[in-house]
């Protein structure tokens, strides 16, 4: 099920098409351009003629009207995108009205319209009547000023003899090989952030808070002028697991230029990444599975749009083992054999967990006594946690649960927690989750890879988010999405068109920020962003794995140090 959230653009039947100087083009939808190969040329006349520039102008072929809009980047990577939306004729004109208005705004007097039109004077003097009564136009240059400010000039040329404005002659006639003309400063065409959440309830309050951090994101870049004065529309999507393929897909048909994704099962995020990647979009998210990031590292042509702002989830369990030597240092915890069980989510188990585990542990000084994949939604813990009992680990180390899982889990883990330390890694970012816990919350300890960085970024953003929303921001769901936005807006900030795909992915891969979560770089293995200390020693290239302990229903920050 896919449904629209705030902030959702009508999809007004857009399409989009990409056309190098070289080579093959590629389209949203490719029934339509392959039946409609007088656009594609449109496109391959453009990206030789125009520089830095773009044309505006109305499609009549066939039934309905279509603003076509060609836009070409002033860089060196010489590329042309079409976009093509279903509009309604300006002021209400029928097709042959515009016809008309496009002759009459070329300069043909009525005869010459006939002519080009197979119609007779009188039936021109008409449509001219009703295109003077619909604009309020009074004279034949008011109708070219106003058709010239609307772009209303129409495709097919009724004629081959309109003397119409350089640009648009040049992607509209031909030939080919015309030199670039020079072209009027474009008005910028918005910048299109396409974002998709999980809709089902169990997905837990970080989904609130991930879209709220975005949606402060995008307003704030707006109210600042935008990028370089181009405006960032937000289309936000809520979509079930099952629905995500639809969600993504959809927006692509829309021609959105990047793609944020919340947190979804690996089964169905994977086709999903794969599918936005195909449409070349810069796809960032904030998914922690191991397997996403190695999806990259194998297909880097394939798979090279996609960007992991946090590392993977493999860092978990070094993150509780170094926790647990700063709690025995403070001296509140003493394992007695140092004996761990980790219990991993069945979305994100591989085939590798256990040897890597196994290897993370030992170089710890700890033994791996147990692990076992966990169906996402499960209910019942009472058989696995009389297994765990058996097992005596010192530590339990528990992946990403959905908050009734993990519920479920500290409901009946009462007397193994009084002696065995439990561990949970994300679930208890979402605002709230100590309210909502009550005692079953009380001293967990659990960590995320990402999340706030005590620095006066972060307090200027938690102001802000609690002003807007009269909401608490969380310690990580808000504030991770919330950089997401502004590290996009960065890289488009950098490049001439936020479409101009490869060059975003460029400047993606080669720059860094700092935002609310800390350092982003996305030179992680399958570019992923580094972690501190578990990719990085050094605190200015990453993000800190941070680490708390749940006391008298207060959050309380135990490692790394506080970073200033």
């Amino acid at each position: 099920m896919v449904e629209p959230v705030d902030d959702m653009i009508p999809f007004n039947g857009a399409r989009r098409w990409l056309q190098p100087e070289s080579g093959r083009g590629s389209g949203s939808d490719a029934a339509f351009f392959a039946a409609r190969p007088d656009l594609v040329l449109v496109a391959k006349r453009a990206v030789r003629a125009l520089g830095g520039g773009f044309v505006r102008y109305l499609d009549i072929a066939g039934t309905g009207v279509r603003r076509v809009t060609v836009d070409v980047p002033d860089t060196q990577r010489r590329v042309a995108r079409l976009d093509i939306v279903d509009v309604e004729a300006p002021y209400g004109l029928t097709v042959r009205e515009l016809q008309v208005a496009t002759c009459a705004a070329s300069g043909l007097g009525n005869q010459e319209i006939a002519e080009a039109l197979g119609c007779t004077r009188r039936t021109v003097a008409t449509h001219l009547e009703h295109v003077f009564a619909k604009t309020g136009a009074t004279s034949r240059a008011l109708v070219a000023t106003l058709i010239a400010a609307e772009d209303a000039y129409v495709a097919p040329l009724p004629s081959p003899d309109l003397v119409l404005p350089g640009p648009l002659l040049a992607v509209l006639r031909g030939p080919v090989t015309a030199p670039r003309v020079a072209v009027r400063a474009p008005r910028p065409r918005p910048a299109l952030l396409g974002a998709v959440y999980p809709a089902n309830p169990s997905a837990g309050g970080d989904v609130v808070a991930m879209r709220r951090g975005a949606k402060l994101a995008v307003q704030e870049l707006n109210a600042r002028g935008g990028i370089a004065g181009r405006r960032v529309e937000h289309v936000t999507v809520a979509a079930t697991s099952e629905g995500l393929l639809e969600a993504v897909t959809a927006l692509t048909a829309r021609g959105v230029d990047a793609i944020m994704l919340g947190n979804f099962p690996l089964p169905f995020a994977r086709p999903a990444i794969a599918a936005s990647a195909a449409a070349g979009a810069p796809v960032l998210h904030s998914m922690t599975g191991a397997v996403l990031s190695e999806d990259v590292r194998a297909d880097p042509d394939g798979l090279g749009a996609v960007f992991q702002v946090c590392s993977t989830e493999s860092a978990y369990v070094p993150g509780l083992l170094r926790t647990v030597r700063y709690l025995e240092d403070s001296g509140s915890f003493q394992p007695s054999r140092r004996r761990l069980a980790v219990l991993q989510r069945e979305s994100t188990f591989d085939t590798g967990v256990f040897d890597r585990v196994q290897r993370q542990a030992a170089e710890a000084g700890w033994k791996l006594v147990f692990l076992e994949s966990v169906p996402d939604h499960t209910a019942s813990f009472s058989g696995l946690i009389r297994r765990l009992e058996q097992a005596e680990p010192d530590a339990v180390s528990l992946s990403i649960f959905p908050e009734p899982t993990l519920r479920a889990f500290l409901s009946t883990a009462g007397a193994l927690r009084e002696h065995t330390l439990v561990h949970a890694a994300w679930s208890p970012v979402a605002p709230g989750f100590t309210r909502r816990f009550g005692e079953l919350s009380e001293g967990l300890v659990w960590s995320t890879l990402i999340g706030n960085v005590n620095s006066p970024v972060c307090d200027g953003f938690e102001r802000r988010f609690r002003a807007a929303f009269g909401a608490d921001p969380g310690l990580a769901a808000a504030a991770v999405h919330y950089d997401m936005v502004n590290v996009l807006a960065q890289a488009w900030s950098l490049v001439s068109r936020p479409w101009d795909f490869a060059a975003v992915q460029e400047r993606l891969r080669s720059t860094s920020s700092f935002g609310v979560t800390g350092a982003h770089q996305f030179v992680g293995r399958g570019q992923h962003g580094l972690s501190y200390p578990d990719d990085t020693d050094d605190p200015t290239r990453g993000h800190p794995h941070l680490a708390y302990r749940i006391s008298g229903g207060t959050n309380r920050r135990l490692v790394p140090p506080v970073l200033s």
